[in-house]
């Protein structure tokens, strides 16, 4: 009975260790989920703040429109490697309609398994045009 009793305490110890182990986070597989940097180009960097991405349906950041520059027509993103060379044609944004002062949240619909950098270009070619 002892015997048994050591056997199935030793199984227990056993698994709730290696339990234990595999819950711990892999800090190679952390890695493989850094949010790039994001870049607002030309007038996009007067009027927007980009904070808190999460890879949520995509990346998903919170924006805010300060309202020094009518919000744009369009807005697409560029994906780049970590050698700095275009991962992929431009896409568009997914963000609200924004007044002056509002935070709301984009969607990036990113494409390349892991892209360093994400540059946002506006285009102001009449008034904002819902993404969808």
């Amino acid at each position: 009975m002892r015997s048994r009793m050591l056997k199935f305490s030793f199984s227990v110890l056993f698994l709730a260790s290696t339990c234990c182990a595999q819950s711990r986070p892999n800090r190679e597989a952390q890695s493989d989920f850094r949010v790039p940097r994001i870049e607002l180009s030309g007038k996009l960097a007067k009027i927007f703040t980009v904070t808190r991405c999460e890879y949520i349906s995509g990346l998903t950041c919170r924006i805010r429109y300060n309202g020094d520059a009518p919000l744009p027509s369009d807005v697409f993103f560029t994906e780049f490697d970590d050698m700095g060379r275009q991962a992929g044609a431009r896409v568009r944004l997914i963000y609200p309609e924004l007044k002056t002062g509002e935070t709301g949240v984009a969607t990036l619909r990113i494409r390349s398994a892991r892209p360093a950098k994400i540059v946002l270009r506006g285009e102001w070619n009449g008034p904002w045009r819902s993404p969808y």
